[in-house]
């Protein structure tokens, strides 16, 4: 009778899970699809930066260059458009073609699953700040960088605009420049946004790895739309939709320094969840066939 080897099991490399981080997100940067990212721009243009521009124009005075950043990351809109182009950009990956598949014959499946994890969050932290950066552009020639709320932002609406209702204020709401400095709003809503789509990554990678690759975009396509939605019609089911806790605008009152939902809970929650898929999903990396990963879900 023939003795039964112990199966070695491959350690923990770090090495590897960079590799394999580095490998998906040199595809991720090559792919046509990132020019999806202006696309999506171009209305938040129109409805967000030209009209700041206009009113610092008017008025004679720049704009902080992180406030037109502020509005994008705080408007029901950004959320719609460039949570819906971050998952068309991540749908082709997790990719399971012949070097990935060697990758993973080589170093493991639990360093592969790591990888993999490092790449979400590469890809989440890049295209929030490139989602920044292309606003900033739009004003950086007009505007200041400083720790302080601009005098378009804070009086615009009441010299120029009284019989026109609050254009600014509908822009860029007050229950943010009342409640916190622009570092603070910037930086909160940066890693709050920048963990809505690490959770819509992850997630989405999940579903991969339980071969629901398909059934898993479209359900976060209507999460994103219909979570969007309600964010708009400001009804209490939006806090049951994971897109409403990445808006640190709906998080505050108007002039009251009170909450109607935590910031803090929600970001407590957002990173949570991703903490219970990574789980998941190291666990289901050691069982599933690498072969039934791949494939792109739109053309």
């Amino acid at each position: 009778m023939r003795e039964r080897r112990p199966i070695k099991r491959r350690l923990i490399s770090g090495k590897s899970v960079l590799l394999v981080a580095r490998s998906e997100y040199a595809r991720w940067l090559s792919t046509p699809r990132l020019i999806l990212l202006a696309v999506a721009f171009l209305p938040l243009r129109d409805n967000t930066v030209l009209p700041l521009l206009e009113a610092s124009r008017q008025m004679g005075s720049p704009l902080n260059l992180l406030e037109p950043c502020i509005a994008t990351m705080n408007s029901w809109m950004g959320l719609l458009l460039f949570g819906l182009v971050y998952l068309v950009l991540m749908s082709p990956f997790p990719k399971a073609d012949g070097n990935m598949l060697f990758y993973v014959a080589r170093m493991g499946k639990r360093n592969w699953i790591l990888g993999e994890m490092l790449f979400q969050l590469l890809c989440a932290a890049l295209y929030s700040l490139a989602a920044n950066l292309l606003t900033m552009a739009q004003v950086v020639g007009e505007a200041f960088l400083d720790n302080g709320w601009s005098l378009v932002v804070t009086e615009y609406d009441e010299k120029f605009a009284p019989d026109w209702g609050h254009m600014v204020k509908e822009i860029l709401p007050p229950n943010l420049y009342f409640q916190m400095s622009p570092y603070k709003a910037f930086l909160l809503s940066y890693a709050m946004f920048t963990l809505f789509l690490l959770l819509c990554g992850m997630a989405f990678t999940a579903g991969c790895l339980f071969q629901r690759r398909l059934l898993l975009f479209f359900v976060q396509a209507f999460h994103i739309t219909v979570g969007s939605g309600l964010i708009l019609l400001r009804t209490e089911a939006m806090w049951l939709f994971p897109v409403s806790h990445s808006l640190l605008a709906c998080h505050y009152r108007k002039y009251f320094r009170a909450y109607v939902f935590s910031p803090w809970l929600s970001v407590g929650l957002l990173a949570g969840a991703w903490l219970l898929l990574a789980v998941l999903m190291y666990r289901k990396a050691r069982n599933v066939s690498i072969d039934m990963v791949g494939g792109d879900v739109l053309p």
